[in-house]
C-alpha cells in the first residue's frame, strides 16, 4: 500500500525508506554507523599503541593511554539517560544525537590533525583520542536504543552479528590506513584521510529517516511518529526507576559481572598485544598495524557468520560458556608457549583466534542483553550492560602493564585464563540464555 506523502514535503522525500520500515536500509545504516565506530577504536587501540611502542613507550605508557582513550565506553549510562530523557522529536528518538556524534567525531580528527601531537606528547595523544571515542560512544548509545526501538526480535541476532563484524571491519580499516599512511605523511595524513571517510558515511546514514514522516533534518517537513511520543520519557525519575528495577535482580548483577571479567581476552589485544609485538618480537608499527587489520577482518567475518549458526546448534547458553572456556584454554596454551619455538607464528596464530573467538561471544552476550532491554529505556538501561563491559575491559587494559613490568608477558596470558574461567562459572550462575527470565524482565 502506498504510503502518503506529508503535505510540503518535496517529492524526492519518499525515494528512500525509513529505518523502521524497510529491512536493508535499517541494516545498511546500522552496519555503516558501526563501522564508523572502529575508526576511534583503531586509533586507540591499534595504530597510536604501536606508534608508541615503535617509538620506546613503556607497556605501563601505552596501556595508559589505552586505558585513558577508551575511558569513553565505561560512561554510556549518563548518555544513555540523557538520550532517553531528551530528543528532538520531529527527528525520532535517536537520529539528532547520531548525526551530533558523526558532527563530533569528525572535528575531532581534524583537530588531531591540526595539533599533530608527537610520540612524547601521550597526554595530548590521550586527551584526544579520549575525546574522539567519546564521540563514538553518543554513536554507539544512539544506534542501540534505536535498535532496541526498530529492529524486530526475530531479525536481532543477524543484526548484532552485523554491527560488531562492520566495527571490526572499522578497526580493520583503520589498521590498514595507518600502515599505508603513516610512515608516509605521519599521524596527521592518517587524521585527515579517515575524516574523509567519516565525512562520507556520515553524509549517506543522514539520508535516512528513523521513521515514516519525520523531519530528514532540522530545518525540514516532518513531524514526531506516535512511537515517539509514547516512548520518549518526559521526566528523569521513570528511566531511573526502571534501571534500578531491572539491576537490583541478583541474576542481572552476576551477569554484570561475567561480563567484566569476560573482557579479559579483549584486554589482551588492545592493551599487551601492540608492545608485546614490537618491543618483543621485533616487529615495526606498520607491520603490526597490518597484522591487526587482518585479525580484525577475520574476526568480523566471524562475527558475521558464526553467532547465528552456534547458537541455533547449541543454544545461546552453551555458546557462551563455551567459548569463556575456550578463551581460557587458548590463553593458557600462550602463557605455556610464551618464548618457545616460532614465538612470532604462535602469537599471529593465537591473537586470531582469540580475537573471533572473543566477537562470537560478545556478539551472543549482547543478543541477550537486547532481549531482556524494556524499549522505553533501552538506550540507558541497554547502555549499562554494555558500559560494565567496557569499565572492566579498561581496568584490565591499565592493570596489564604493571604485570608486565614485574611478571612478564606469560603472566598476563595465565591471568586472563583465570578470568575467562570465572567469566564462565558466573554466566552459568546469570542463567543466561533461560527465557524464563524474560518474562521477569517484563514483568
Amino acid at each position: 500500500m502506498a504510503q502518503a506523502i506529508p503535505a510540503g514535503a518535496p517529492p524526492h522525500a519518499a525515494r528512500l525508506p525509513a529505518l523502521s520500515d524497510h529491512r536493508v536500509a535499517r541494516f545498511a545504516a546500522i552496519m555503516v554507523l558501526y563501522f564508523l565506530q572502529g575508526i576511534p577504536w583503531g586509533l586507540a587501540t591499534v595504530a597510536i599503541p604501536a606508534w608508541l611502542a615503535m617509538n620506546g613507550a613503556t607497556p605501563v605508557a601505552v596501556g595508559v593511554f589505552v586505558a585513558t582513550a577508551v575511558l569513553p565506553w565505561s560512561l554510556k549510562p549518563l548518555n544513555g539517560v540523557l538520550m532517553d530523557r531528551f530528543t528532538y522529536k520531529p527527528m525520532g528518538r535517536r537520529r539528532a544525537w547520531i548525526l551530533g556524534a558523526q558532527a563530533l567525531m569528525l572535528c575531532s580528527l581534524l583537530t588531531l590533525a591540526l595539533l599533530q601531537p608527537g610520540p612524547a606528547e601521550i597526554s595530548l595523544l590521550a586527551a584526544l583520542c579520549f575525546t574522539l571515542n567519546f564521540s563514538a560512544t553518543l554513536n554507539d548509545v544512539a544506534i542501540d536504543g534505536m535498535a532496541v526501538d526498530i529492529v524486530p526480535d526475530d531479525e536481532r541476532t543477524a543484526v548484532n552479528s552485523c554491527m560488531f563484524a562492520s566495527q571490526a571491519a572499522g578497526v580493520a580499516a583503520t589498521g590498514a590506513i595507518a600502515g599505508l599512511v603513516m610512515s608516509v605523511g605521519g599521524l596527521q595524513a592518517l587524521a585527515l584521510v579517515l575524516a574523509v571517510l567519516v565525512a562520507a558515511a556520515s553524509v549517506f546514514v543522514s539520508l535516512f529517516r528513523e521513521r515514516s514522516g519525520e523531519r530528514l533534518l532540522p530545518w525540514s517537513n516532518g513531524q514526531a511518529s506516535p512511537e515517539c511520543i509514547e516512548r520518549q520519557q518526559d521526566a528523569f525519575l521513570p528511566i531511573l526507576k526502571g534501571m534500578f528495577g531491572a539491576l537490583i535482580k541478583p541474576t542481572t548483577l552476576v551477569f554484570l559481572l561475567a561480563c567484566a571479567m569476560s573482557q579479559a581476552t579483549f584486554a589482551l589485544v588492545d592493551g599487551v598485544a601492540p608492545t608485546l609485538a614490537v618491543q618483543a618480537l621485533g616487529w615495526t608499527s606498520d607491520g603490526y598495524s597490518n597484522f591487526a587489520a587482518i585479525v580484525s577482518l577475520a574476526a568480523a567475518a566471524a562475527g558475521l557468520t558464526l553467532p547465528p549458526l552456534i547458537m541455533r546448534m547449541i543454544g545461546m547458553r552453551a555458546t557462551i560458556i563455551g567459548i569463556c572456556l575456550g578463551l581460557a584454554a587458548l590463553a593458557g596454551i600462550g602463557g605455556a608457549m610464551f618464548g618457545q619455538g616460532d614465538a612470532s607464528l604462535a602469537f599471529q596464530v593465537l591473537i586470531t583466534l582469540q580475537s573471533s573467538l572473543a566477537i562470537v561471544m560478545q556478539i551472543t552476550v549482547i543478543v541477550w542483553a537486547m532481549k531482556i532491554c524494556s524499549p522505553a529505556i533501552a538506550a540507558s538501561l541497554f547502555a549499562v550492560f554494555m558500559s560494565v563491559p567496557n569499565l572492566g575491559r579498561t581496568i584490565l587494559i591499565g592493570w596489564s602493564g604493571p604485570v608486565i613490568e614485574t611478571g612478564g608477558y606469560p603472566d598476563v596470558y595465565f591471568a586472563v585464563a583465570g578470568f575467562s574461567v570465572l567469566a564462565a562459572l558466573l554466566f552459568a550462575f546469570a542463567r543466561v540464555g533461560d527465557n524464563r527470565l524474560l518474562a521477569e524482565a517484563a514483568a
